[in-house]
C-alpha cells in the first residue's frame, strides 16, 4: 500500500486551519493538545508530519515528507524546489515595505540606495529592490521587525500583513507589497515521480473541499411563471436543476449552487419573484 506522508504546520497562523482541511478529507488529525510528531491516519494511506512550516518545504524537496502545506511566502523565500499544487483558502497576507509615518518616503521609487530594511524574508527582500535596480542592507530579524525603526535599528521594514492594524500601532506607513502570500499545498518532485496517481488524488480531495468553502447549495420553491426571470440570474454550474413539485402545476423546485458572496442578493431577487421555502446549506466537497 502506498502511503502519503503529507507536512503540515506544528504552530502559526497556518497550523489550525491546515489540521481543518485533512480532517475535511477523512484524516485523522490530533488536536494542539495531543500532538505527535508523526501519526497514522486514513486507515494507514496516510501519515501527517507536524513541522516548523519554515522546514516543511525542505522536507517536501527531500523527500521526508511527499507533500505539505504551509505558507507561500515561506516556499519563495526558501528557494526549494517544489511543485506547487493548489492555492488554498488561508492564511492570506502581504509582504508589505512600511516606513515611518513621520518618514519622507511614500513609494517604493523614494527609498535611496544604502536605506537599511529590517526583515524575516531577507532573500524575497533582496530581489525585490534588485529587480528595481536599488542596492540596499538588508537587517535579517526574527520578529518585532517593527519595531526596528523606532529604535534606529533599519530604516524600513518588510513583514507580513493581514489587516495592518500592527503597522498603524508601531506609526508605520505601507509604501508598497513585495509578495502577495497565502497557504499553498506544494508536493516534491520525487515523490510527484513515484506516487504521481497517489497525489494527484490527495490534491483533487483538497481541491473538492477549498472548491466547496466559496460556494453554498440553494433551494427555493419559484413560480412556474418567473422561472425565466429566476434563471437570469443563478445560472449554477451548467444551470439550475428544476423539478416538478407533486400536486402543483404553478411551483417547480429549484436547487442550485451559488457563491456565498451572492447569497443574500439572490434571496432578495427570489423573494421578489415569488420563490418560497427557500433554503441555503453548506457545501462539504465539491468537484468540477
Amino acid at each position: 500500500m502506498v502511503v502519503i506522508r503529507t507536512a503540515i504546520p506544528n504552530k502559526g497562523r497556518l497550523a489550525d486551519d491546515a489540521a481543518a482541511l485533512l480532517r475535511a478529507i477523512g484524516l485523522r488529525v490530533p488536536s494542539a493538545s495531543d500532538r505527535k510528531l508523526l501519526v497514522n491516519s486514513g486507515k494507514g494511506r496516510y501519515e501527517v508530519l507536524f513541522a516548523s512550516p519554515w522546514d516543511i518545504p525542505r522536507y517536501v524537496a527531500g523527500g521526508a515528507a511527499d507533500v505539505g502545506i504551509t505558507g507561500l511566502d515561506i516556499v519563495e523565500e526558501t528557494g526549494n524546489h517544489v511543485k506547487r499544487l493548489l492555492p488554498l483558502n488561508f492564511g492570506a497576507c502581504r509582504l508589505t515595505l512600511a516606513a515611518p509615518e513621520d518618514s519622507p518616503l511614500r513609494a517604493v521609487d523614494d527609498v535611496p540606495d544604502g536605506a537599511s530594511v529590517a526583515t524575516s524574508f531577507p532573500n524575497l527582500v533582496r530581489s525585490y529592490f534588485r529587480r528595481r535596480g536599488k542596492e540596499v542592507r538588508v537587517v535579517e530579524v526574527r520578529g518585532a521587525a517593527e519595531v526596528t525603526p523606532n529604535v534606529g535599528a533599519a530604516d524600513l521594514i518588510a513583514d507580513l500583513v493581514e489587516t495592518g492594524s500592527t503597522l498603524r500601532m508601531n506609526h508605520l506607513r505601507a509604501i508598497d507589497v513585495v509578495l502577495e502570500s497565502r497557504a499553498v499545498l506544494i508536493a516534491g518532485a520525487d515523490a510527484l515521480g513515484s506516487k504521481g496517481q497517489e497525489i494527484r488524488e490527495f490534491a483533487s480531495a483538497i481541491g473538492s473541499v477549498v472548491e466547496a468553502e466559496s460556494r453554498r447549495y440553494l433551494m427555493a420553491n419559484v413560480p412556474t411563471a418567473k422561472l425565466e426571470e429566476v434563471r437570469a440570474f443563478l445560472p449554477g454550474i451548467s444551470g439550475p436543476t428544476i423539478m416538478n413539485l407533486i400536486g402543483r402545476d404553478d411551483m417547480v423546485a429549484m436547487h442550485v449552487v451559488v457563491t456565498e458572496d451572492a447569497v443574500n442578493g439572490i434571496i432578495s431577487l427570489l423573494k421578489e419573484a415569488g420563490a418560497t421555502g427557500i433554503l441555503v446549506m453548506p457545501i462539504e466537497r465539491m468537484v468540477v
